[in-house]
């Protein structure tokens, strides 16, 4: 968990302190992070794109509790687990702890670095905008007018909802192979494959690229059909994961 915080806090944040060192250095200037702070909303979504952070989070999500299921199982301490509760009680628990675990670690770098550049920025609003002449990254999208509602905390929010959820996600699609396969390096390493897979089938294709996961951490994309679509997507996306890794997991312990 700690490793996944500190690798995603660092990739949300390396430009912006890159940048000001080497400005500082090279000008001998003496600026400090709220001097280059912009609206924080826009600092974020950039921290995201900069820093490729989006393409590598399934990896960090999957880090803390992917593999609980291949530990159980290849240890046989299964067996004794589910001496003292039921299968049903098992399956929830484990998905619990996977989705808790694999969420926190993708909110807590975005929202550490989201409080960051909140407290180093200036507020979404419509004065602050124009006296920058200044366009953000949500202008474009159906985010448009939402960006400034209570000085961005609104799509603030949402945004930690959804990072929460695609950590629970990606997580859970770890504990799902492990079922299928059980083996540690497989439940670490294929979410990562099957996201970046999908990713570049669907961004090929085009007209898909709406249902592509990357999109669904940093929605600020033109092609978003509208407000709530990217929390309803990820929301079936986890419903039907669970269903999978419920059906599944009792397969796999018919006979434990």
């Amino acid at each position: 968990m700690l490793v996944s915080v500190f690798v995603g806090i660092w990739f949300l944040t390396w430009s912006r302190v890159a940048n000001l060192v080497s400005y500082n250095a090279r000008y001998d200037a003496a600026l400090t992070f709220r001097d280059i702070g912009a609206v924080f909303l826009d600092d974020i979504a950039v921290s995201h794109s900069l820093s490729g952070y989006d393409l590598f989070a399934p990896i960090l999500a999957v880090l803390p509790a992917a593999a609980l299921f291949c530990e159980d199982y290849n240890s046989g301490y299964i067996k004794s687990i589910l001496s003292r509760v039921e299968k049903r009680r098992y399956i929830s628990e484990t998905l619990l702890c996977s989705s808790i675990a694999g969420g926190l670690a993708i909110f807590l770098p975005c929202f550490l670095s989201g409080l960051f550049y909140l407290v180093n920025g200036k507020m979404d609003t419509l004065d602050n905008i124009n006296s920058w002449g200044y366009s953000t990254s949500f202008d474009e999208t159906v985010y448009s007018q939402v960006q400034y509602i209570w000085g961005g905390l609104l799509l603030a929010l949402m945004l930690m909802v959804l990072a929460f959820l695609f950590g629970a996600i990606w997580s859970n699609v770890g504990l799902l192979v492990s079922v299928l396969f059980p083996n540690k390096y497989l439940a670490l390493a294929a979410p990562f494959a099957l996201y970046f897979s999908i990713h570049l089938i669907l961004y090929r294709v085009g007209t898909l690229v709406v249902f592509s996961p990357v999109n669904m951490l940093m929605p600020n994309t033109t092609f978003i059909p509208f407000t709530l679509y990217p929390l309803l997507y990820e929301v079936l996306l986890m419903a039907l994961i669970c269903i999978l890794f419920t059906i599944l997991t009792r397969r796999r312990l018919w006979d434990v």
